[in-house]
């Protein structure tokens, strides 16, 4: 289906409590890793460039809780979701004003989707005939078929004939609109968009999904996926005639500059070289190679860059720790400035940002200030 040029909508019904969840809080709003299960949901869409608009449909609680400061607002809405995940989606569809919009729903407990398996999945529905494609995964354990009241053992089944249903699963609002307008309006409520369209007639289709897409569901599940990576980059530049050196964004007064194809900001390119080799992108020499492409650019821009291509792996940057070493100027003084500008260029809370500085003890280039270098752990998670 031709879907390149269509506009693209993201839903994300948050409305539920999680009764399974056995807490008083929605399960929605727990975190992983200091952030929320719904922000990181969220993120995932908003680092998605095919993604254009996102709804999120939620009740009053997660509404209050979720910082839109933290994203791009004219990308994000928020409105007030229905007593079940049906309505919750029904409601979102009635936002949408283009009906030949394709709308990409997924369920707000499934924070490991990654930015890469949602523009799979709009890929595929490029090339397929299908009027919903859905994220899946093979049954790999034993199926029986069991009375539930008794708990017995009817019979097993055969696993090859089924598949997990995920999210996120992708479809045009007109369909989707009719057959959950259709759906509720028969007081039926779909456990998933495909089982509201395949109701009334329409053909879906599994794409292979991912294992680590889980959804939260009970509490074990917080422990299911939290994986984590850590990462190492080292930069350094000679001196050359100029009025300050860039140090994480923040221009410290000095003599010299940095002498380097691009900015020389030492720190956000240590940063990262962190991030990439951590997620073996290779360097930031490969990536940016010394072209002109990339001369005298923005330690800022490749950070944002090479920052798209975490996201883009499922990774978020929750922390990292810096070391300068210069002769001269004495950095410590200017730390306040340098992790505030570290901060907003990155999103990294100050707090979760270390910043030490060191001299060589006149030793080497260094010590004859001939130069400076920096050293950065960076510390990733999905």
């Amino acid at each position: 289906m031709m879907s390149q040029n269509k506009h693209k909508v993201a839903i994300i019904p948050a409305a539920g409590f999680g009764t399974r969840f056995s807490s008083d809080t929605p399960k929605q709003l727990f975190k992983l890793n200091d952030v929320s299960i719904i922000e990181k949901t969220i993120s995932a869409f908003e680092f998605c460039d095919q993604i254009d608009e996102i709804i999120v449909s939620a009740n009053e609680a997660v509404r209050e809780q979720v910082n839109l400061s933290n994203y791009n607002r004219k990308k994000i809405k928020l409105i007030p979701g229905g007593d079940t995940r049906a309505e919750s989606v029904y409601q979102a569809l009635k936002e949408i004003v283009d009906e030949e919009a394709l709308v990409i729903v997924h369920d707000a407990v499934r924070p490991f989707i990654s930015t890469a398996e949602i523009v799979k999945l709009i890929d595929e529905y490029e090339k397929r005939n299908a009027d919903i494609l859905v994220f899946g995964i093979p049954v790999y354990e034993s199926l029986k078929l069991i009375d539930s009241e008794t708990l017995e053992i009817k019979k097993s089944v055969d696993r090859n004939e089924y598949y997990l249903a995920q999210t996120p699963q992708i479809t045009s609002a007109k369909i989707l609109f009719e057959a959950y307008g259709q759906s509720l309006s028969n007081n039926f409520f779909p456990s998933d968009e495909c089982e509201a369209v395949e109701r009334y007639g329409g053909k879906g289709e599994f794409v292979p999904g991912s294992r680590k897409n889980i959804k939260i569901t009970v509490p074990e599940d917080l422990l299911a996926e939290k994986e984590e990576l850590i990462g190492n980059g080292f930069d350094s530049h000679k001196f050359c005639e100029g009025d300050g050196l860039l140090i994480g964004g923040f221009k410290v007064p000095y003599k010299f500059s940095f002498e380097a194809h691009s900015d020389g900001d030492i720190v956000l390119h240590a940063l990262i070289d962190s991030m990439l080799g951590a997620l073996n992108l290779g360097d930031i020499g490969t990536n940016f190679p010394s072209t002109k492409e990339w001369r005298d650019a923005a330690g800022r821009e490749l950070f944002s860059i090479a920052y798209e291509k975490v996201r883009n792996e499922g990774y978020k940057l929750l922390q990292f720790d810096v070391i300068v070493i210069a002769e001269q100027p004495k950095m410590s003084g200017y730390r306040e400035e340098i992790l505030r500008s570290l901060s907003e260029i990155t999103s990294v809370s100050e707090k979760n940002i270390g910043f030490k500085a060191k001299t060589a003890e006149n030793m080497g280039f260094i010590g004859n200030n001939e130069g400076a270098a920096a050293m950065v752990i960076s510390r990733l998670s999905r």
